[in-house]
């Protein structure tokens, strides 16, 4: 799976305007909702707010991945909020979260979740990517970023 099958102009919120964790998650469903991806946003809400208690979705390096699972959702859809000043998501190493991607996966498909965060983790956990990312003034420069390195990726994946 491709990144970009999911992460496209209208799935990416750059700037995200919240400051507050809760904010966050409410802008990123609010502007699916707005996509017409999803009816409501309140249940969904309490679902992730109650999975941030329990087990925060922060990965460290400033980057969170909130998540569940949708009765409204055939497939994996996802929105990408990039935050200059950061956001508090009790992350363990204490850095504030810059790369907030928001996924809703279909209640009975689990793995295609599992598989398109374990990629963004690895592109993520390229240091100039992550920087990249960080400095982009719009979202066509994140879209040319992703896009550069999966095709980097691709093309490594053809040698090996």
């Amino acid at each position: 799976m491709n990144l970009r099958d999911k992460l496209k102009e209208d799935t990416i919120l750059f700037p995200i305007h919240a400051s507050t964790m809760e904010d966050a998650i409410r802008e990123q469903l609010d502007h699916l909702q707005n996509l017409d991806t999803l009816t409501g946003t309140e249940i969904l809400f309490s679902i992730i707010k109650s999975h941030e208690e329990n087990l925060p979705s922060a990965a460290g390096r400033g980057i969170a991945y909130p998540h569940a699972t949708s009765k409204e959702v055939e497939e994996l859809v996802c929105v990408l909020g990039i935050s200059k000043p950061g956001v508090d998501f009790n992350s363990t190493d204490g850095q504030l979260c810059h790369l907030i991607l928001l996924t809703l996966s279909p209640e009975n498909e689990t793995d295609a979740h599992r598989k398109f965060i374990s990629r963004f983790r690895t592109m993520f956990d390229n240091l100039d990517v992550r920087s990249q990312l960080l400095d982009a003034d719009a979202i066509e420069d994140v879209i040319e970023i992703v896009d550069n390195w999966e095709e980097k990726e691709s093309r490594t994946d053809e040698l090996d």
